[in-house]
């Protein structure tokens, strides 16, 4: 009996550090999705498109100066100017003597829009929204996942440089067709947000004020020292 229950405290033991060990090897997440595209028209026509990003913070630790591009590609463009790159090119025989490499299209439009957008200290366990605009007639892309590339990040006290370390594969994008999009994410709070940025920035001021005042204080001890020297 003693040796069953001994036997069985330690596969107890050992799942336990078998769960710890899984959730500490975890890579830390942050999940966003996009949503609320609306098109901007000026004259009856779309000039621009307004979105809103919604990230929460799976991760243990807190991600702050924080700022990442996206970019769409759209795939129609992409295969017109592929093909007009591609049309063959005749001699005054009649033979293949190459190819175009040039196209039309990609003279008057892009195959790709992107945008940078800065997000607020995001905490652990926290979510926040941002509206955004893009300048784009093609909203419709803004539908579709996004190539997202980090620009810069900061994981809990070690700064990722630009598209590396910890940061380079921390963001996940989740479509509306997951199940995640309905149920991972809290109700939205554009609020939030404004005042997370109002705080971080009343914090560097305050930062610098200190530094200010330190400085200051010190200049007058050497002032006093010098004073007292004569």
């Amino acid at each position: 009996m003693k040796f069953q229950k001994a036997l069985v405290l330690s596969l107890a033991g050992v799942c336990t550090l078998a769960s710890w060990a899984t959730a500490q090897e975890k890579a830390p997440e942050v999940i966003y999705k996009i949503h609320d595209v609306t098109p901007v028209e000026e004259n009856n026509k779309i000039v621009s498109c307004n979105y809103s990003l919604t990230l929460f913070n799976r991760a243990p630790q807190m991600v702050s100066n924080l700022s990442l591009n996206l970019a769409w590609l759209d795939e129609v463009v992409d295969d017109q100017i592929k093909a007009e790159k591609q049309e063959k090119v005749y001699d005054k025989d009649g033979k293949v003597s190459g190819y175009n490499g040039k196209s039309k299209t990609e003279e008057y439009t892009t195959k790709r829009i992107s945008t940078d957008i800065s997000i607020p200290p995001l905490a652990s366990g926290k979510q926040i929204s941002l509206k955004a605009n893009i300048k784009t007639d093609r909203c419709f892309l803004l539908l579709q996942k996004p190539e997202l590339r980090v620009l810069n990040c900061q994981y809990g006290n070690s700064r990722s440089e630009a598209n590396a370390g910890v940061c380079k594969n921390m963001f996940r994008f989740i479509s509306s067709d997951q199940g995640d999009y309905y149920t991972e994410f809290k109700p939205i709070s554009y609020e939030q947000a404004k005042q997370e940025t109002e705080q971080q920035t009343q914090k560097e001021k305050e930062e610098l004020e200190n530094i200010y005042t330190n400085a200051l204080s010190s200049v007058n001890r050497i002032s006093d020292t010098l004073k007292s020297m004569k």
